[in-house]
């Protein structure tokens, strides 16, 4: 069983990129590369999922649920807090940016 003393810097640096995913001043589109990278590949976090030409309708629909705190677990609730506060049209424009990168 993993200790408490590795899981809170995990959880830490987690929730640390999770709200990184506001982005920078002036930036319309969220920063998600804390935990997806920077071109959406995941390489540095795999277990985080590539979202770089992923379906845009699924992007579409994922960030909803997540949004809406429909999805459960570690990841639901880093995803929700990153997302929350994220109107439509930037939501729309975060899945077709990444849908759009190969």
């Amino acid at each position: 069983m993993v200790g408490a003393a590795l899981i809170r810097p995990v959880v830490a640096a987690l929730l640390l990129a999770a709200t990184q995913a506001y982005g920078d001043a002036g930036s319309e589109i969220p920063r998600c590369d804390g935990c997806h990278g920077p071109d959406g590949r995941a390489t540095a976090m795999p277990e985080s999922g590539r979202i770089a030409g992923q379906n845009r309708d699924y992007l579409r629909y994922i960030l909803r649920q997540y949004r809406a705190g429909r999805i459960e677990g570690l990841n639901g609730g880093l995803m929700t807090n990153a997302v929350r506060h994220i109107d439509e049209a930037t939501l729309d424009a975060v899945a077709d940016y990444y849908a759009n990168l190969r």
